[in-house]
């Protein structure tokens, strides 16, 4: 290449220096033009390039190899200090470039490695040791570096580099220092660990961060001289920071902060387990909750870091809910904007400004704070990984989360493209037109707008990420500014009783005296609990905001009696408050359901911890499959310690999901049959979790022999988790059956009924025990062989001889629900064969449909309460027993000749004998519609009333309400007027083709 093709490749990419193309001269015939110009066309900073390489020519003497001419120019004209380290090398560099191109990547282990090898496993004298490290650190930032700024790895990559380099350097001067030391002093029998804390910890380092240590050591002692455990330490301390981060004419390897460290710079330098964990239990703040959760052993005794960070735990996930978290690191971020100055240096900042690096990860650590305590799974170190688990928990919807994920890695290279020009501690986007021109080309926008386009880019990333911060730490104020001034004035008044009163019958109350009562509560709290000034200011802040939403829904009085109880019923757990407080959306939906259904009120007041789940993002998801929700648990199981952990993992998931599908039901997004679909669903995944929790505990046990099937348990669901059709207050109807194989290997013939009894008493015992998080199902076993006289399980042998000898009409009738829902397959197969030979292998005499009528007319008078058998929807006549009842008995008596109608669901039984020609048209659309009425009648008194009794109130507004719910229209009269009216309608319709048809069958 001619210096008049340099002057025409350096003009192409909009540069003409003269002074640049005199100094390439030596070198330039030597070239390849094709390589020179491609390299200088993709060099962020072109003039720069050739300049950085005229110096190292002249240093190494050596031309670029074949092939690496344009990476090479790339490299130089995007970071000053790589060019420099490279020309450091002298003649070496081509052999230090090459590992750019051909080393992916070095773990710690490996860089631990290379140091020891390179003389760090002996006691090094202390200048030997700094300029080890220095070399090494060197060297590899040209690598890291290198393939970054040509784009052979990505953001994630990088960061992981970088903090494996300090954490092989750290492990490899901790063993060189206590080497040397231990052989003037002697050496303590003791651990000693150097924990990374924040970037290094979370494996999330950039070119110039800072890494913060902090230094722990097992126990106090003396040695044999003379000297502390502690001074040893401290020595061993002070001697790896300098190792580390003192100044020589090779520069640093790292720069150290130890201001996290116990007590903080007031603190010892080295400080004892005994004496940290009692710090953080006596004096532990927020900000260090925050700090400890990317914290990890990286040097030292790795093992004592773990027993460290497993006894921290309890102080930096706490078990209860903790939205107060919030207002601290809202706190902690103002005193970071504070440090920023004027507003340019807070826009132009990438990591503390607005929308910036840091605005992210306290979103992130926010959410972990405050959920992690619940759910381990949240305990994850990286910034994205963490992001991934609040996605995949449900508390960050799926498409935030990938756009905060790219925000992230985006900010997080510009950072990167910023600090590596000269290896600066700065984060400031330049305003200079030239080097916003050659960061922009760093990062891989090209043109002659790539500096717009780039600025562009960077502000939507900002807006976004400052967006998803302020949601999260602002929501008070905004909710705030949307307060009624009167209503809020109200609260503030509320002193005045009397005037109060007539304020509260002014809006709407019917009782006066009792809304007084519970506004006073939800202001002040409950006597019991005196209130911290903290509890009352959120308390002050909260109960305006409150009335609003009382006030505007469907049944005031209620809704505010019920959330005057849950202030009373949380205590002095003042986070509960911070969260309605943070997140309005979760205050007003907790209004309407307080406000609506009586039955998910006092289920949630049980249970006030889910309120952290009404934050979960995956409340929003009307329906969830079987198989997510399975995953999920089994996930969550995977976390938990111990059995008692995983016994309150089975229950609270439970509960969120049971609260996620009422949430649903009240709002009117989920008809009943899905209703149905997902209790179902959501019972036998917590029954196939506790079936293996029980399994795994019984062979723990031993007295199982090796060579049984252990595992050759089933499980027959029966009633309405057999059907599918579970709802809120259903039980769990359950059969055990096993098939011990080979009775040779159990020897002894009880042994392997004992083994199966003891499973099933423990499937019972892991969803029925009352824990800390309450219960998860009660079981009813009475359905089983001879019930509450038979033994708890059966053997496949025994259960089909007693339904070929002895079983009963009505339990033919039970088993039509039958279905196995846990259990191996072969086992599986053959109780489907057995259930559906007993049910449908023979017809229905005329005996046996009487008997059958005379049960069902013995539960309307027996089961149908007050209000009798003729108006029960569930138990009176034209109610859906009636539809059950001949449902089940056209089933029995026609199922052995017509394969169709061996269903077990009402809906699907009454459209197979349709289909079958066993009921006609007309009937089969009485039966269908009036179920469907029922059953939302049913569930809607169950929600609205909480009553076990399934009857249509005459009380006028209950009757309003009902018909409301329901979706009548109208004025008041004509809404309850059509309820009436249709309840009446569909009865008559349902019991007249059930007394046709027993009639018929009868005859």
């Amino acid at each position: 290449m001619t210096a008049e093709e340099l002057a025409r490749a350096l003009a192409d990419v909009g540069v003409a220096d003269d002074e640049a193309v005199r100094a390439a001269t030596g070198w330039l015939p030597t070239l390849a033009a094709d390589e020179v110009a491609a390299g200088l066309e993709a060099a962020a900073d072109p003039v720069a390039a050739v300049h950085q390489l005229a110096r190292l020519l002249a240093a190494g003497g050596t031309v670029p190899t074949p092939g690496h001419v344009a990476p090479l120019l790339r490299v130089l004209g995007g970071s000053a200090a790589l060019g420099a380290s490279l020309v450091g090398e002298g003649p070496a560099w081509p052999a230090l470039f090459a590992t750019v191109l051909d080393v992916p990547r070095r773990d710690a282990a490996a860089h631990r490695r290379a140091l020891l090898d390179a003389g760090l496993g002996a006691p090094l004298d202390r200048d030997a040791l700094l300029r080890a490290l220095r070399r090494h650190r060197r060297r590899e930032f040209v690598r890291i570096g290198g393939r970054d700024l040509l784009g052979l790895g990505a953001v994630d990559d990088t960061v992981r580099e970088l903090s494996a380099l300090a954490e092989g350097t750290i492990e490899a001067a901790v063993q060189c220092v206590r080497a040397r030391l231990a052989a003037e002093w002697g050496d303590p029998p003791a651990g000693f660990v150097v924990l990374g804390m924040g970037k290094l910890g979370g494996e999330e380092l950039n070119y110039s961060s800072d890494v913060d240590l902090v230094y722990v050591y097992e126990r106090d002692g003396e040695l044999p001289g003379g000297r502390t455990f502690a001074q040893f330490f401290a020595r061993l301390a002070e001697e790896l920071t300098r190792a580390l981060r003192e100044p020589t004419a090779d520069g640093i390897v790292f720069r150290v902060d130890l201001r996290l460290r116990p007590g903080g710079a007031e603190g010892p330098m080295a400080v004892s387990l005994p004496a940290a964990l009692s710090y953080y239990e006596t004096w532990g703040q927020t900000w260090e909750r925050a700090v400890w959760l990317k914290a990890r052993p990286v040097g030292g005794d790795r093992a004592l870091g773990e027993r460290l960070l497993a006894e921290l735990e309890p102080f930096v996930y706490r078990r209860y809910l903790d939205f107060g978290t919030i207002e601290d690191l809202k706190a902690m971020k103002r005193r970071v904007d504070a440090t920023l100055g004027e507003p340019e240096a807070a826009t132009r900042n990438v990591k503390l400004g607005r929308g910036g690096i840091r605005e992210l990860e306290f979103f992130v650590q926010a959410q972990q704070l405050v959920h992690a305590g619940k759910d381990a799974r949240l305990r994850v170190r990286p910034t994205l990984a963490a992001l991934a688990a609040l996605t995949a928990g449900g508390y960050v919807e799926a498409p935030r989360a990938e756009a905060l994920a790219a925000a992230y890695r985006f900010l997080r290279d510009v950072e990167h493209k910023i600090q590596i020009v000269h290896e600066r501690q700065t984060h400031g986007v330049p305003a200079e037109s030239d080097a916003l021109r050659a960061l922009a080309r760093r990062l891989g926008f090209r043109g002659a707008d790539a500096s717009a386009t780039f600025e562009a880019e960077r502000g939507r990333q900002a807006d976004l990420v400052h967006a998803t911060f302020a949601d999260l730490f602002h929501g008070a104020e905004t909710r705030r500014r949307e307060t009624d001034p009167a209503l809020a004035r109200l609260v503030d008044e509320a002193m005045d009783e009397e005037s109060t009163r007539r304020r509260l019958a002014e809006l709407g109350f019917r009782d006066p005296v009792t809304a007084y009562r519970d506004l006073r509560l939800l202001r002040d709290g409950p006597p019991h609990a005196p209130a911290s000034a903290r509890r009352r200011q959120a308390l002050a802040a909260l109960a305006p905001a409150l009335l609003v939403e009382i006030a505007r829904s469907p049944t005031p009085e209620r809704a505010l009696a019920h959330l005057a109880t849950f202030v009373s019923t949380v205590g002095a757990r003042t986070s509960y408050l911070h969260l309605l407080l943070e997140n309005p959306g979760v205050m007003r939906l907790l209004v309407r359901l307080f406000a609506t259904s009586e039955f998910l009120s006092a289920f949630f007041l049980r249970h006030p911890e889910l309120l952290d789940s009404l934050v979960r993002a995956d409340l929003v998801r009307i329906v969830r499959s079987e198989d997510d929700v399975a995953r999920e648990l089994a996930d969550r199981l995977a976390a938990a310690p111990d059995l008692e952990a995983e016994l309150d993992t089975i229950r609270r998931l439970r509960h969120e999901e049971f609260l996620r599908i009422g949430v649903h039901d009240i709002e009117g997004t989920l008809a009943p049959p899905e209703v149905e679909r997902q209790l179902t669903q959501l019972a036998e995944t917590c029954l196939r979790a506790a079936l293996a929790l029980a399994r795994r505990e019984v062979l723990a046990r031993g007295n199982v022999p090796a060579d049984a099937p252990a595992d050759a348990l089933a499980v027959l669901a029966m009633g309405k988790l057999g059907s599918g059709e579970l709802n809120y207050a259903s039980d769990l109807d359950l059969i055990f059956v096993y098939d011990p194989g080979d009775p040779r290997v159990w020897g002894d013939g009880d042994r392997a009924r004992d083994v199966f009894t003891r499973t099933a008493q423990r499937v019972i015992s892991a969803l029925q025990t009352p824990t800390r998080e309450g219960f998860a199902y009660h079981i009813d076993t009475r359905l089983r062989p001879s019930g509450n006289q038979g033994p708890l399980v059966s053997s496949c042998e025994a259960f089909e001889s007693y339904h070929r000898t002895s079983a009963r009409t009505w339990e033919r009738q039970a088993l039509i629900r039958a279905r196995v829902v846990a259990g191996p397959s072969a086992l599986r197969a053959r109780l489907e064969d057995v259930v559906a030979h007993f049910v449908y292998g023979r017809g229905l005499d005329r005996a046996a449909v009487e008997e059958i009528a005379r049960m069902r007319e013995r539960i309307a008078r027996e089961r149908s309460g007050d209000a009798g058998a003729d108006a029960n929807v569930k138990t009176g006549h034209g109610g859906i027993v009636d539809v059950e009842f001949l449902v089940q008995m056209l089933q029995l008596r026609h199922g052995r000749m017509h394969a169709v109608i061996r269903v077990r669901g009402v809906r699907e039984a009454i459209a197979a004998l349709a289909q079958a020609g066993l009921l006609t048209g007309d009937e089969a659309r009485s039966l269908a519609d009036g179920h469907a009425f029922l059953t939302a009648v049913e569930s809607r008194l169950r929600l609205e009333r909480n009553q076990a009794i399934d009857a249509i109130d005459t009380d006028p507004d209950a009757l309003l309400a009902l018909a409301r719910r329901l979706g009548y229209g109208g004025d008041d009269a004509a809404a309850r007027a059509a309820l009436r009216a249709d309840h009446a309608r569909h009865r008559a319709a349902i019991r007249a083709v059930y007394e046709r048809r027993f009639a018929e069958a009868a005859a």
